[in-house]
């Protein structure tokens, strides 16, 4: 384990009051100035932390970041309704993926502060730099997905496994991007509708040639 995993492992063993502490004043600090701008030393100052003991539990402010995101992610995950059981056929598959998307959708347009720290993400390549291990793991869950609906008929199967979730996975981050920073200028009714058209366009990508799928709402994440 290299010493970055070990200072993560250490950062999650502490206890649970001061490890929040911690990582409610890095979040305030990030989302008030962004990755680039923010300081580590205020934020050390503020939670009254040595930098000695700051690099024994992130090695940077990159890693710090990485792990206010990762707090996100997983607190976003357990607001996500999760389905009862594994899809049986192509129209269930659909309609779950359908029902996740609508999920995170209503999710991000009730808590704000979900939402903006996404959009951070988005603004700053760096800030992505920083998080690109919590982004792969995302493309390997979004594979794993991409292969159930591979078993149940319901994906095209006519590309190399990893070139269709690559191609699939690029154009859903680019629809979460443009919604994470646009779509406040919109109302409710036409984020709705733009949110359906991409998902039909998701759908497109992904089933089999001449299949068509029930529409639903489609959503933004990270």
């Amino acid at each position: 384990m290299d010493s970055r995993r070990e200072a993560r492992e250490r950062l999650r063993k502490l206890p649970d009051a001061q490890r929040t502490a911690w990582l409610n004043i890095a979040e305030e600090e990030f989302m008030a100035f962004g990755f680039e701008a923010a300081s580590l030393n205020r934020i050390l100052t503020r939670a009254a932390i040595s930098k000695g003991q700051a690099y024994y539990y992130f090695a940077d402010k990159g890693e710090l970041y990485r792990a206010v995101i990762e707090r996100a992610f997983s607190e976003f995950a357990g607001l996500l309704e999760v389905a009862p059981a594994a899809p049986d056929s192509a129209a269930a598959y659909w309609q779950q993926i359908a029902a996740l998307f609508g999920n995170v959708t209503t999710i991000l347009q009730q808590n704000e502060r979900l939402a903006e720290i996404g959009r951070g993400v988005y603004r700053e390549a760096r800030a992505q730099i920083a998080i690109v291990d919590l982004l792969e793991n995302l493309h390997s869950r979004f594979e794993r997905l991409i292969e159930t609906g591979q078993r149940l008929g319901a994906v095209r199967s006519d590309l190399p496994l990893d070139l269709l979730t690559s191609m699939a996975f690029a154009a859903l981050r680019e629809a979460d991007r443009w919604f994470a920073l646009n779509a406040r200028g919109y109302d409710q009714g036409t984020v709705l509708m733009l949110n359906r058209r991409v998902f039909n366009l998701f759908t497109a990508i992904l089933a089999p040639s001449g299949e068509s799928h029930l529409a639903g709402p489609s959503a933004t994440s990270f």
